[in-house]
């Protein structure tokens, strides 16, 4: 994955529902009174209790494991700063901005004239119904469910949604496909070099650079044999790099940057020359040898998913300015994860068991 932290954050909010009154103040006064073991968070004078969160973190969770299964919580990705952040901790960070991102613009909708109409509130109240339906008695015990608590999140993203377009109106974001381009195709490799165990990099003699030159050349006559009887496809490659025990042969799907920067111009070039379905002869990098198969040019759902996840970013970055001064009149001492109650917010389970 090429995501940073930031990246992450903004993407895992395209998984949050999209209706998912408002009480949101100007007031930093904290009410201590209402800590009783339900709370998971104060912003501003909002008391934001472990049935709101758990509909933002049961949501994402469900799309999320239809998505990617439920191994995706075993995840780790990369931040900033080099380190790695577990998927479940990113989550539970991300809840809690979109959660504050929801609430500062539901502060402002009186100013800019916001507010829902009949067939939006009738949508909310089935939706919140359907919502409700779907939860077992147990989750509605332990985390204090109410139907009117589900209807109150949905109402309030919905009334987010038309703040931002609302801030957005006069400079809208416009994403295009060819910007959001991911290519997805499968690269038969031949590496010719070690790794061990410290990261020392090791590349192999003459003789064995030239017998993995052989395989490569070996693999692509079986390739032409393959198209003329049927076709070939990522299964074949597959199969193919798995006779010949190669580890690192895998499907890619990367944007044409990525591609650039990860193979050099020479097989950026070769790639977006071929069409869906050709397949390569052995190209030569400083990796090894390579037989390509190009599945799709342009990976439509993949492009549509980086189209989202560059709309939500630009829309967060034209965004940011105002809502961080809007964040910092409601509670300008809001801190992740000092201002959350964390052992609260343990017992809204994300992983599945």
């Amino acid at each position: 994955m090429f995501w940073k932290r930031k990246t992450s954050i903004v993407l895992l909010m395209l998984m949050l529902m999209p209706f998912l009154l408002t009480g949101c103040g100007k007031n930093n006064k904290k009410d201590d009174t209402v800590h009783d073991g339900t709370v998971v968070f104060q912003y501003g004078d909002n008391i934001v209790t472990k049935a709101e969160v758990y509909i933002y973190v049961n949501t994402i969770k469900e799309r999320y494991e239809s998505q990617y299964g439920q191994d995706v919580w075993a995840l780790s990705l990369p931040e900033d700063a080099g380190d790695e952040i577990s998927m479940t901790d990113l989550t539970r960070e991300a809840v809690v901005t979109e959660i504050i991102k929801v609430k500062t613009l539901n502060a402002h909708a009186d100013e800019l004239g916001i507010s829902l109409t009949e067939k939006e509130l009738s949508d909310i109240d089935e939706a919140a119904k359907n919502f409700y339906d779907g939860l077992t008695d147990s989750d509605k015990a332990s985390m204090e469910m109410t139907l009117e608590k589900i209807t109150q999140v949905m109402t309030e993203n919905t009334i987010a949604k038309k703040m931002e377009d609302k801030i957005l109106e006069n400079s809208p974001i416009e994403i295009s496909d060819e910007q959001a381009r991911e290519t997805t195709f499968f690269d038969m490799y031949f590496e010719c070099y070690t790794i061990d165990d410290k990261g020392v990099i090791t590349p192999f003699d003459s003789e064995k650079k030239k017998q993995q030159y052989e395989k490569a050349l070996a693999a692509c006559s079986t390739l032409s044999t393959t198209a003329v009887e049927g076709g070939i496809d990522s299964e074949s490659m597959e199969k193919l790099s798995e006779y010949y025990e190669l580890e690192n042969a895998k499907e890619h799907t990367m944007t044409p940057e990525e591609i650039l920067e990860t193979y050099g111009e020479e097989i950026y070039n070769l790639l977006y020359n071929m069409k869906n379905g050709d397949y390569s002869t052995v190209v030569q990098s400083e990796y090894g040898y390579h037989v390509f198969l190009m599945i799709a040019l342009t990976d439509i759902d993949a492009t549509a998913e980086k189209k989202e996840q560059m709309t939500a970013e630009a829309i967060d970055n034209q965004l940011a300015e105002t809502i961080e001064a809007w964040k910092k009149e409601i509670d300008s001492d809001f801190v992740y994860p000092d201002s959350v109650d964390m052992e609260v917010y343990d017992t809204i389970s994300i992983t599945t068991d």
